[in-house]
């Protein structure tokens, strides 16, 4: 069984071929597993993380590739179960030459996006038989009834001891109409988890503060022990128990800077599943995300533990 669960959206990205070619240009496109979860999971996989996810696909043939290549990329797969009726969700994406992306969702409610029917009847406790971390992503928490089931798989994860975690990753177009949900609904997902990860920008929406030491206490009094706010090129604060600390980054040619995000949120994870205290996995954390960003976007180049913790000096 796996130690890490991550339940999130699993979705189909296709891609042009040759780098920075646009789509309306492309004659090959290149068809990848994607979502902001599967990206996490994969990095998690990669840095020695044995990881599982809990996610919905179509009763496709988009659904049977998604698990078949997910399971041979080193997922296990039991929780992600095709939903009847439905199509896989698929983006449509191009990346320019300095790694900027242009994305087109098609995921439409009741007809291509199986994750959204989820609800908090569908929590078992079988998805965390012999587990030791729990994450759930924002794309979990947008709308009813998968909001309800996020929450609820938060407390019975808590309930039977696991680690939770929980990273905010903002996305504007998913609460487009409904913004006044964000602050109350990402503080409820907050005080549900053990860990929280969240960048700058984020945090100031949050608690409407800008002094990143004070927004990470106010964050931390909603109940998580250990709050990580990244700012880039800056570095990252890590508040963990009441004492803070800068973790700074590690300098690197940048090749491709998407998905550092996911990455770094993979290094934190897999240090503290791998016995680091909170500022090693921080450090770790930083390392695997250099790595990440100078190198080219492809699956085999995600950084390993061995990698990342040399870099990192552990």
């Amino acid at each position: 069984m796996p130690d890490l669960v991550v339940f999130g959206s699993v979705l189909v990205e296709l891609t042009p071929v040759r780098e920075g070619e646009r789509l309306r240009d492309a004659g090959l496109l290149l068809p990848l597993p994607s979502g902001a979860a599967t990206n996490f999971a994969l990095s998690a996989a990669r840095l020695g993380v044995s990881t599982g996810m809990i996610s919905r696909v179509g009763d496709d043939e988009w659904g049977e590739w998604l698990r078949a290549h997910l399971r041979d990329l080193g997922l296990a797969v039991e929780h992600v179960q095709p939903m009847p009726g439905e199509l896989s969700t698929v983006s449509f994406c191009w990346m320019d030459r300095s790694g900027g992306k242009t994305f087109y969702f098609y995921r439409f409610p009741g007809y291509c996006d199986p994750l959204a029917a989820v609800g908090p009847d569908d929590v078992t406790p079988a998805w965390f038989e012999g587990c030791r971390c729990f994450d759930f992503t924002e794309a979990t928490i947008r709308r009813e009834p998968l909001r309800l089931a996020a929450f609820a798989a938060a407390e019975l994860a808590r309930a039977l001891g696991l680690l939770v975690v929980y990273a905010v990753n903002y996305r504007p177009s998913g609460w487009a109409g409904r913004e006044e949900e964000f602050v109350p609904t990402q503080g409820h997902a907050c005080s549900l988890a053990d860990v929280v990860l969240l960048n700058s920008d984020e945090a100031t929406m949050l608690t409407g503060l800008t002094d990143l030491p004070a927004a990470a206490e106010s964050i931390a009094s909603l109940g998580p022990r250990t709050v990580v706010i990244t700012s880039g090129e800056a570095g990252s604060l890590l508040w963990h128990e009441g004492e803070a600390a800068t973790v700074a980054p590690f300098e690197v040619e940048v090749l491709y800077d998407i998905g550092a995000g996911d990455t770094y949120h993979a290094g934190l994870v897999a240090g503290l599943l791998h016995g680091l205290s909170a500022a090693d996995a921080g450090r770790l954390a930083a390392a695997a995300a250099a790595l990440k960003i100078s190198r080219p976007a492809t699956l085999d180049q995600l950084p390993t533990w061995s990698e990342a913790a040399a870099l990192a000096g552990l």
